[in-house]
């Protein structure tokens, strides 16, 4: 049976073409990457902009200001549309984050196969920029990080169908192609403001590759041709910039400079080189779980000279080509480095040229460029169902050469990116700390103090997000994150849940009445509490009282509150600002009797 089996996949195999063995090679690498997503994804879950993703959501409707609202700067329709959809698969749910992920990066492997199909034809050699695209760690952290795909992959979807479309458009000049790429510039732009930098890369392939030197000979015609293109997609681009500017705050309001050098090494040399060929291999982690690429210095120096070589070969074969490639190359990554220096480079130093994220506008660019260096870009639409008799512009190599190089490439990127998702799949401080308290407040819902979480969990920069009411707010009635509150609760550094109480930096001193302290009736009680140079605070009420009831309290100079009163020994505490000299308290309960026997002024901690 085996035999049978065996020769008649030899029979299919000799009598398919060479069309057919690309394209179900094609569905190979949209399948491996799938599969390598899913189990990255499998065991990760949200962090940091996922959770104010998830609030948002939570907290409006499907409504068009809704989703042209920004997301940090962040112009997202798109990516916000998702995140809504998501959101309404329940609480946290992080199998429907992971699926929407999976699926949009399936759907753009499928782009990118199509893309270098048109292109270059049904040729093996597509399968080389193909699975470049599908398993290189350049991605990694766009891919694996909720809120940075909900951007990240409709960005490479559109790039790939502009690049689609632009092609079919110049090749063909129909009008339906012409359409297909003017939407896929929208979908790009309305998938985040560095989704309209692709028209960079899009015009040079359009000017240095599509356009044969000879139609230089007259820029007028030329201008003529192009305009059915350039004129509405700046129409395109100047709608979109228009909306932005209009509902979009600066990204960055930090006075001062970036390191512009410093972040330009750490971008191109240390992020984008090694991820080339398969690296970094090893990641910094001393902020988990967003690792820092840091190659080997000798595997770095082994890179560039690799690509050397590379480029080297490359133009002795096709010099305008060649030259073209790096000019798409190298306009993508000076883009991207402009926009860190000017933007995130400003709050984060150097560092930025380090996180990967920032770098994966640059991977579907990079994908074609691999493309033109090693295939002849027709000029004509090539017949994608027609046996290809083109000589390989690699010549022949041995099998053996190309299996090793292939396998190694293979194997470089999936060392980089399980390394990479080792503290994605650990408890990092994000995930403990949500899960924890998802799990506790879930089987035991009520009120927490609604105080800062630990910045590892949310960035202090991104306040008031860093606070329970936004993190925990898919939990809806299950909680209540609040500023005061009876025998409050807190929630710990892990996320656990435990008794608040008050840790002194200032106290009253003690109350007049013996065996009471301050005795609290129907006048005005007043404490003196001194506490300058305290910006923020909680204020700690421990009181006995003769039955429940209610207590206006009232610190001075500012309105007063109505507190509520347990029978028996209890601790109210309640949060303000600014400096506080004395407050006062009287009964609003009649017959009520209540003796606060401490005041307390300070930070709310966790009891241990």
């Amino acid at each position: 049976m085996s035999e049978q089996w065996t020769a008649t996949v030899r029979t299919v195999v000799h009598e398919s073409s060479v069309a057919d063995r690309v394209r179900v090679a094609s569905w190979g690498a949209v399948l491996m990457h799938t599969v390598v997503i899913w189990w990255a994804l499998a065991a990760s879950w949200f962090y940091s902009d996922d959770f104010i993703f998830l609030d948002d959501a939570t907290s409006s409707g499907l409504t068009l200001d809704f989703l042209f609202t920004p997301h940090d700067s962040q112009l997202m329709p798109v990516g916000v549309l998702v995140s809504w959809l998501v959101a309404q698969a329940g609480p946290f749910s992080w199998a429907a984050a992971a699926a929407s992920t999976i699926l949009l990066s399936a759907l753009a492997v499928w782009a990118c196969a199509r893309m270098l199909r048109t292109l270059f034809g049904e040729r093996p050699l597509i399968l080389v920029p193909l699975f470049f695209y599908a398993l290189t760690p350049m991605a990694i952290e766009g891919w694996v990080w909720w809120a940075a795909a909900l951007n990240t992959v409709p960005i490479h979807i559109a790039f790939f169908l502009a690049i689609t479309g632009v092609v079919q458009w110049w090749r063909e000049r129909r009008a339906i192609h012409l359409v297909h790429t003017l939407a896929a510039v929208a979908l790009g732009a309305l998938s985040g403001p560095r989704g309209l930098v692709m028209v960079v890369p899009l015009g040079l392939l359009v000017l240095l590759v599509l356009v044969p030197p000879a139609r230089w000979r007259s820029p007028v015609r030329l201008m003529r041709d192009l305009a059915p293109l350039v004129v509405p997609g700046a129409l395109v681009a100047i709608g979109y910039l228009a909306i932005y500017r209009s509902t979009t705050p600066a990204p960055v309001t930090t006075d001062g400079s970036a390191p512009a050098g410093r972040i330009t090494a750490n971008l191109i040399i240390e992020s984008w080189l090694p991820s080339v060929f398969g690296g970094p291999w090893r990641w910094f982690e001393d902020n988990p779980p967003m690792n820092q690429p840091t190659a080997p210095d000798a595997a770095l120096v082994a890179c560039g000279l690799a690509l050397a070589v590379v480029l080297a070969w490359c133009w002795r074969r096709n010099r305008r080509t060649t030259t073209a490639a790096a000019v798409i190359l190298m306009a993508q990554l000076t883009v991207t480095v402009v926009a860190l220096v000017y933007g995130r480079g400003l709050q984060l130093g150097a560092d930025a040229g380090l996180m990967t994220r920032y770098l994966t506008d640059t991977v579907p660019v990079t994908t074609l460029v691999i493309g033109l260096l090693l295939i002849p870009v027709p000029e004509h639409s090539p017949d994608l169902d027609a046996p290809d008799h083109r000589p390989s512009t690699l010549g022949r190599w041995p099998r053996a050469v190309t299996a090793t190089v292939a396998v190694a490439f293979v194997a470089s990127s999936l060392t980089s990116t399980a390394t990479y998702m080792s503290s994605w799949h650990d408890a990092y401080p994000a995930k403990e700390w949500a899960q924890n308290a998802v799990a506790q407040l879930s089987d035991d819902p009520g009120q927490v103090a609604d105080v800062i979480v630990p910045p590892r969990v949310q960035s202090p920069l991104s306040y008031p997000n860093n606070l329970p009411s936004r993190i925990l707010a898919p939990l809806g009635q299950d909680v209540e994150a609040v500023t005061q509150g009876t025998n409050l609760r807190i929630l710990d550094d892990q996320g656990n849940l435990r008794s608040a109480a008050v840790v002194a930096r200032a106290s009253a001193e003690p109350g007049p009445a013996p065996e009471c302290g301050y005795r609290v009736g129907d006048d005005w009680t007043r404490v003196a509490l001194e506490a300058d140079g305290v910006i923020f605070w909680w204020i700690s009420l421990g009181y006995l009282a003769s039955a429940d009831g209610q207590v206006e309290v009232q610190v001075a100079g500012r309105e007063a509150f109505t507190m509520p009163v347990l029978k028996g020994l209890n601790t109210f505490v309640f949060s303000g600002e600014d400096s506080v000299s004395s407050l006062r308290l009287r009964a609003l309960t009649p017959a009520l009797t209540v003796c606060v026997d401490t005041v307390t002024l300070g930070d709310l901690v966790p009891v241990p």
